[in-house]
C-alpha cells in the first residue's frame, strides 16, 4: 500500500507531492525518510531538490551519503538555490556544493563572494578555499598514483549494488574529476582575487596558491598579466618563506622578475621542517635553470649536513631518497662535499635499481672536468646495465689515470662492461705493449704479452689487423710477437696469406711461422717456398724440412748444399746433419773453402751450430791466414766460443772431483 502511494506521489505533476515528501522527510522516522528521500531524487524536481539541499545537514549520516552519491542530479538545483533570495538556502548550498566537489558550480560560489550577508560570504569564501584544496590534493595523488576517493564517499558506494565491481576504473574516475573540474574551479579563484576587496582576501589568496601547482594554472598566470587585481597580494605573500602546502607554486613563481630577487632571502630563512620537506619532495622543479641562479644562495647547502641527511633518509623510499640527489645536485656545494653526500643516498638505495639509475644521471649531468669519484661507484654496481653507464662515462670523460681505474675491472666486471673498457682503452693498452717490445727482454715481453692478452679480449683481433695491414716492418714485427706468445696456430689464417706477400722478408718470417704448424704438410711448405725467387724465403724452407726429418727430402738437400746462395748453402747442409747424413762433413769442408767470403763466414757459422770441433785446426788456420778481415773476425769468434765451452767442461769436472 505505501509503495503504491510512493510511486503516485512520484508520478505526481502537482507540486504539493514535493511539499509531502519534504514533510515525511522532516519529521519522519529513518525507514520514512529514506522512502521519501528515494521518491525526490526519482521526481527530479528543482523544488523537491532544493529542499533536500536546505535539510542537508540536518539529516543522518546514511542519507547524507545518499545525497552526496547522487550529487550529480543536484546539479541544477544547486545552481538555483545558489542565487536563491533566502539566506539559509544559499548557504546550505553552497556547503553541500563544497562537500559534493561540484567544481563547475565554482562560478556560482565566487558570486556569494560579494554578498552583504556576512554569513554567506564567508561560507562562499570556504567553499572556494575547500574546492582549490580538494583539486589540489587530488591532482598531488594521481600524480603519485596514489589516487582514491573519499574515505566516506567509498564506502558507501562500494556498498551500493553494482558498485564494488567498479573499484578497478576509481583513478581513472578520479582524473575525469580533475579533468572536468579543475579549470572551472582556477578560472573562479582567478577571478574572486581580482574583483574581491573585502576581509577574505587572505583566503582566497592561499586558495590561488594551492592551484598555481603546474606551469598552465590560470591562477599562476595572475603573476604574467597585464593588470590584474590579485597580483600584488601574490607577489608580495611569494616574497615570504612558503607554507609547506604552497611550495609548487613558491618555486614556479621563483622565475618571476619581482620574486626572483628575493629568491634565495627567502631560503636562506626558511627553518621549519615540513617546508624543508616539501621542497625537498618537490626537487623536479629545480631543473628550471632560472631556478640554479639562486640555488648557491642557500647558505651553499651547508644546511643540509651530513647528520641531517642520514635522518632524513631513515623515513624515505628509495624512490624518494633519490629525489634528494637532484637537491644536493644544484645547491652549488663542492664536487667533494657532494660526492659524499650522494654516496650515503645510493648505499641507502641499495635495493633500487631506478633510484640509483636517477642517482647516476645525476652524475652524468656533471660539468666535464668535474669530481668523477661518485660514477666510479657504479662501476662495481651489481646491476650490469649501471656498471656499463659509469664506465662509458669514464671513458667520455678521460679523466686522470683513468686506465688504471678501469683496467682492474677486466678481470671481474661482466662481459659488456668489459667490451666497452677494451674498446676504449684496449687501443692503448696494445699500443703500449707494441712500443715497448722491442725494449724488453724475451721473458718480460713474453709475461707482458699474455697479460695483454688477458686484459684485453680483443687483443688477438688487433694483433690479426697487425699481420693484415701495414707496412712490412709491422707484419715482421707482428709475426715475431705471435711465435713468442705461442699464437700461431689461433692466427694461422692471417698468416698463411702472408706466405705470398710481395715483401721477402714478410714472406721468410711467414714461412717459419707456418712450418711451425704441425696440420701443415712439408709439401706445401715445398711448393710456396723453395721456388721462391728470394734466397732468404728458400733458406728459411729449407729449416722447416730440417724439423720434419723426413729421408724423401735427403736429394733436395744434397742439391741445396751447393746453392750458389750462402745462408741456403748453410742451412742445407745443417739439415743433412741432423738427418745424420754422412755428406754433411764434405759439403762442410768444401763450403769452408770456397773462395766466396760469405760462404766461408756461412760455414764457420753452420759449424758452430753443429759442433764439428774436429775441424777446429782449419778454422784456426782461417782465423790467421784468411785474407778477408770478417772472415777472420768470424773465425776467432769461433774460437773463442770453443775455449768458452772447453772451459765450462774443465769447471764441471773439477766441481765432480771436489764433490766426491
Amino acid at each position: 500500500m505505501i509503495d503504491q502511494l510512493i510511486n503516485a506521489l512520484v508520478e505526481s505533476r502537482n507540486e504539493a507531492a514535493d511539499d509531502t515528501l519534504l514533510e515525511a522527510l522532516r519529521v519522519g522516522n529513518e525507514v520514512e525518510q529514506s522512502m521519501a528521500m528515494g521518491a525526490l531524487l526519482r521526481r527530479k524536481t528543482v523544488h523537491g531538490l532544493s529542499g533536500i539541499i536546505t535539510a542537508y545537514e540536518s539529516l543522518s549520516q546514511q542519507l547524507q551519503l545518499q545525497v552526496l552519491a547522487s550529487a550529480g542530479h543536484l546539479h541544477h538545483a544547486l545552481r538555483e538555490c545558489g542565487r536563491s533570495e533566502l539566506s539559509e538556502r544559499r548557504v546550505a548550498a553552497l556547503r553541500l556544493i563544497a562537500v559534493s566537489r561540484q567544481g563547475r558550480l565554482s562560478h556560482v560560489v565566487a558570486e556569494n563572494l560579494h554578498e552583504s550577508d556576512e554569513q554567506v560570504s564567508k561560507t562562499a569564501c570556504e567553499a572556494l578555499t575547500a574546492l582549490a584544496r580538494w583539486i589540489a590534493t587530488e591532482t598531488k595523488r594521481l600524480q603519485k598514483g596514489e589516487a582514491a576517493e573519499s574515505a566516506e564517499i567509498g564506502s558507501y558506494l562500494d556498498a551500493l549494488p553494482g558498485m564494488a565491481s567498479e573499484n578497478e576504473a576509481r583513478p581513472l574516475t578520479i582524473y575525469q574529476q580533475i579533468v572536468g573540474n579543475r579549470p572551472d574551479i582556477e578560472n573562479a579563484v582567478a577571478r574572486a582575487i581580482d574583483v574581491h576587496r573585502g576581509k577574505h582576501g587572505h583566503d582566497l589568496l592561499r586558495a590561488a596558491l594551492l592551484l598555481a601547482d603546474w606551469p598552465d594554472s590560470k591562477t599562476l598566470a595572475v603573476l604574467q598579466a597585464g593588470r590584474h587585481g590579485g597580483q600584488s597580494p601574490m607577489i608580495r605573500r611569494l616574497q615570504q618563506p612558503p607554507a609547506a602546502e604552497h611550495v609548487e607554486g613558491f618555486l614556479l613563481a621563483a622565475s618571476h622578475a619581482q620574486v626572483r630577487s628575493h629568491f634565495g632571502q627567502v631560503f636562506a630563512h626558511i627553518v621549519e621542517a615540513p617546508v624543508l620537506d616539501a621542497l625537498l619532495r618537490k626537487t623536479h622543479w629545480l631543473k628550471d635553470h632560472q631556478l640554479q641562479i639562486c640555488m648557491h644562495l642557500v647558505s651553499r647547502g651547508v644546511w643540509w649536513d651530513e647528520k641531517e641527511l642520514l635522518r632524513d633518509l631513515d623515513r624515505r623510499q628509495p624512490n624518494e631518497a633519490a629525489k634528494v640527489g637532484e637537491w644536493i645536485a644544484v645547491s652549488q656545494v663542492h664536487d667533494v662535499l657532494q660526492d659524499d653526500r650522494l654516496e650515503k643516498l645510493r648505499q641507502h638505495c641499495t635495493g633500487d635499481v631506478g633510484a640509483r639509475l636517477r642517482l647516476l644521471r645525476i652524475a652524468l649531468r656533471r660539468r666535464r672536468g668535474a669530481s668523477v669519484q661518485f660514477i666510479k661507484s657504479f662501476l662495481t654496481d651489481p646491476d650490469e646495465r649501471l656498471a656499463r653507464l659509469a664506465a662509458r662515462e669514464i671513458v667520455r670523460r678521460k679523466p686522470l689515470d683513468y686506465e688504471n681505474i678501469l683496467l682492474p675491472l677486466m678481470t671481474t666486471a661482466a662481459m659488456s662492461v668489459r667490451k666497452v673498457i677494451s674498446r676504449a682503452i684496449g687501443h692503448a693498452g696494445f699500443e703500449q705493449f707494441w712500443q715497448r717490445f722491442d725494449r724488453m727482454d724475451k721473458a718480460t715481453r713474453r709475461q707482458a704479452g699474455k697479460a695483454m692478452l688477458k686484459l684485453l679480449p680483443d687483443g688477438l683481433q688487433r694483433m690479426s689487423r697487425r699481420l693484415e695491414q701495414g707496412p712490412a716492418d709491422g707484419r715482421v714485427k707482428a709475426m715475431v710477437m705471435v711465435q713468442e706468445l705461442q699464437l700461431i696456430d689461433r692466427l694461422k689464417g692471417s698468416i698463411f696469406p702472408l706466405v705470398q706477400h710481395a715483401n721477402a722478408r714478410v714472406r721468410s718470417k711467414a714461412i717459419s711461422l707456418v712450418g711451425e704448424l704441425p696440420s701443415v704438410k712439408p709439401e706445401v711448405i715445398l711448393e710456396k717456398a723453395l721456388n721462391d725467387q728470394d734466397p732468404r724465403v728458400r733458406a728459411n724452407a729449407i729449416e722447416v724440412l730440417e724439423e720434419t726429418r723426413n729421408p724423401e727430402f735427403v736429394p733436395l738437400l744434397t742439391e741445396r748444399a751447393r746453392s750458389s746462395h750462402n745462408r741456403e748453402r748453410a742451412n742445407a747442409i745443417k739439415a743433412l746433419h741432423k738427418m745424420k747424413v754422412g755428406t754433411a762433413k764434405g759439403a762442410l769442408i768444401s763450403m769452408l773453402k770456397d773462395q766466396r767470403g760469405e760462404h766461408r763466414i756461412s760455414a764457420l757459422w753452420a759449424m758452430r751450430q753443429i759442433g764439428f770441433w774436429e775441424l777446429v785446426q782449419e778454422v784456426g788456420r782461417m782465423a790467421r791466414e784468411d785474407q778477408n778481415m770478417r772472415v777472420r773476425r768470424y773465425a776467432v769468434g769461433v774460437i773463442r766460443t770453443l775455449a768458452e765451452i772447453v772451459q765450462q767442461h774443465k769447471d764441471a769436472q773439477l766441481k765432480l772431483r771436489k764433490a766426491s
